[in-house]
């Protein structure tokens, strides 16, 4: 597997990604462990696989 090339956030998401994936290692377990990842992954950083985007958009990047 090839190693992903680096993505740069701007300070403040970067800041809140930080923030809320320690808040979550503080709490007890929960929820899915990897169901939070996504969630944070995607809710606070808008960080998304490939695969979930539309064939159109897909297409649109590549």
């Amino acid at each position: 597997m090839q190693a992903p090339a680096d993505t740069y956030l701007d300070d403040k998401t970067y800041a809140a990604l930080r923030a809320e994936l320690a808040h979550q290692i503080a709490l007890p377990l929960v929820h899915d462990p990897e169901t939070e990842i996504v969630r944070i992954l995607g809710e606070i950083g808008g960080i998304w696989p490939r695969s979930v985007m539309d064939d159109a958009e897909r297409e649109d990047i590549e």
